[in-house]
C-alpha cells in the first residue's frame, strides 16, 4: 500500500463523520475477547468501541521474509473494508511470543513494521511468554473466575512475570489448591484458554488494569500502545 494512499485514508476520516473504532487481531479469539476487556479496562471512554475479529489472523510472528507482506496485506484489507462506515482509531494485532522478555520486542517490531508498510499502522500485542503470564498480576482476578475451586495463584506477586516460561501451563499448575485431596484431582476444573476472557473482564470490573501486582515488560508496552489512542 503506497504512502500517498495511506495519506487519502487519513484525510477522509478526518473530514467525515463516523463512529469511532478500535480493531483486535489475532491468532487465537479467547486472546482478542481478552485483549478488548483489557483495552476498556485501562481506557474506560473506549467502552462499546472496541471489536475483535476473527479473521485475518495474525500470523507474521514466524513467517518468513517473503511471506511476510501478503499476511500484513489482508489484515490491511480488512481494515480498509471497516473504514467505508467507521473511523478506524487505532489497531491491535496479537500474538503471543513463546518467549521470556525481552524477547518480545522483536516481534512486536516485525509486526508494526509488516503492518506500516501495508500501509496500515497498527500497536503489536505480543505478551511475553504468553497471554496467561500477565493473569499472575492479578491472583484475585483469576480465583473469581471459579472461587468454590481456585486458588489465587500469588506466587509470582512482586516478581517479573514476563520471565515465566510456558506461563499457561505454569498457571493450569497455580491455581490447584495446595492441600487439595487426591481424589478430588481428577474433576477439579483445570484453567482452560477460554478462562481467559473472563479473567480480563473481572480486571476490568475490579478496575484492577493499572494497579498489576507484578511487573510485566510486555504488559507496560501494551499499556503505551493504549494510551496513544486519541478520538477525534
Amino acid at each position: 500500500m503506497s504512502r500517498e494512499k495511506g495519506a487519502r485514508r487519513k484525510g477522509k476520516r478526518k473530514t467525515e463523520h463516523r463512529p469511532p473504532l478500535i480493531l483486535v487481531f489475532g491468532e487465537d479469539e479467547n486472546d482478542t475477547k481478552s485483549i478488548r476487556e483489557l483495552i476498556e479496562a485501562l481506557r474506560p471512554d473506549l467502552a462499546g468501541k472496541v471489536q475483535h475479529r476473527r479473521q485475518p489472523l495474525v500470523l507474521i510472528k514466524d513467517a518468513r521474509p517473503e511471506d511476510v507482506p501478503e499476511r500484513a496485506r489482508k489484515i490491511a484489507e480488512a481494515v480498509d473494508i471497516e473504514r467505508a462506515l467507521h473511523d478506524v482509531v487505532c489497531v491491535f494485532a496479537h500474538e503471543d511470543r513463546d518467549d521470556v522478555e525481552p524477547k518480545h520486542e522483536a516481534i512486536c517490531v516485525k509486526i508494526e513494521s509488516a503492518l506500516a508498510q501495508a500501509g496500515c499502522p497498527a500497536h503489536a500485542v505480543v505478551p511475553a511468554w504468553e497471554l496467561e503470564a500477565w493473569w499472575f498480576m492479578w491472583p484475585e482476578a483469576v480465583q473469581a473466575v471459579k472461587p468454590k475451586s481456585w486458588r489465587a495463584p500469588d506466587d509470582h506477586l512482586g516478581k517479573r512475570v514476563g520471565l515465566i516460561k510456558d506461563a499457561k501451563e505454569e498457571l493450569r499448575r497455580k491455581v490447584v489448591p495446595k492441600d487439595l485431596k487426591p481424589e478430588k484431582r481428577k474433576g477439579f476444573p483445570h484453567y482452560q484458554e477460554s478462562d481467559s476472557p473472563t479473567i480480563a473482564r473481572h480486571v476490568r470490573e475490579k478496575n484492577l488494569a493499572r494497579r498489576p501486582g507484578a511487573r510485566s515488560d510486555s504488559y507496560s508496552r501494551f499499556v503505551s500502545s493504549v494510551d496513544q489512542c486519541v478520538l477525534d
